[in-house]
């Protein structure tokens, strides 16, 4: 059986990895940041092959599944608590990442900010990643409502558009012996065209985008976007 990381293969995490240091041609001990790390997957594998990452997450019980994992393989993360909207990131990262549809649960506002953060913990040159879901991908597949059943909880969702907000409203419902609980959001779609523009007036250059980690080129049917951008 294949060793797993949160529900992701070791070999998966591996392949991120390798994709994440070729794209940023990261350099032996580069100093990376990571927004929204979660169980810190990406985090800890670059800290085995010798780079410095500091992550990012909200949720308490995620990074106490990180620490955990990062003693377990005996390297060292930064792993920081917080709201990405308040924290300060700290200065001189060679590069940034942000991976797997983390980003556009804010406001236009706070993302907008967030950005700006980013490219102020940059140093000159630096690079940054991002992987978000496309936007044309997502209205071509659009999925109003969904019942799907998750390690034996039934779940069902949801979904609206609103196309003067380009937004998602979701309602998530999850079937508990106790009850139901209820969980509604807001997610912010992005086309390429659009996010690329968002940080180029925050003073990013975009590099290049690609459709999937064997680097070919974005396409229309795109579902997750991997965008490179430099400071």
């Amino acid at each position: 059986m294949k060793r797993t990381f949160g529900g992701v293969s070791d070999e998966r995490t591996r392949q991120d990895v390798d994709f994440i240091i070729d794209v940023l041609n990261l350099s032996e001990g580069a100093k990376i940041l990571e927004l929204f790390c979660g169980i810190g997957r990406h985090s800890i594998e670059l800290a085995k092959r010798g780079y410095k990452p500091v992550g990012i997450e909200y949720n308490r019980e995620y990074l106490k599944i990180a620490q955990s994992k990062s003693q377990e393989k005996n390297v060292h993360v930064k792993f920081i608590q917080g709201d990405v909207r308040e924290i300060e990131f700290g200065i001189n990262f060679d590069a940034a990442i942000i991976m797997y549809q983390s980003f556009g649960y804010f406001s236009d506002e706070e993302d907008k900010m967030v950005l700006q953060k980013i490219y102020k913990a940059l140093r000159q040159n630096g690079k940054f990643l991002i992987e978000i879901l496309s936007k044309d991908w997502i209205l071509n597949n659009f999925v109003e409502n969904e019942v799907t059943e998750v390690n034996g909880i039934n779940i069902d969702q949801t979904r609206t558009f609103d196309a003067t907000t380009s937004r998602v409203n979701f309602t998530i419902n999850r079937h508990l012996e106790e009850g139901v609980v209820t969980k509604k959001g807001s997610w912010r779609l992005y086309s390429s065209s659009e996010i690329i523009s968002k940080l180029d007036n925050i003073g990013f250059k975009y590099v290049a985008g690609y459709n999937d980690l064997d680097k070919t080129p974005l396409t229309k049917n795109t579902r997750l976007m991997r965008l490179v951008f430099e400071k």
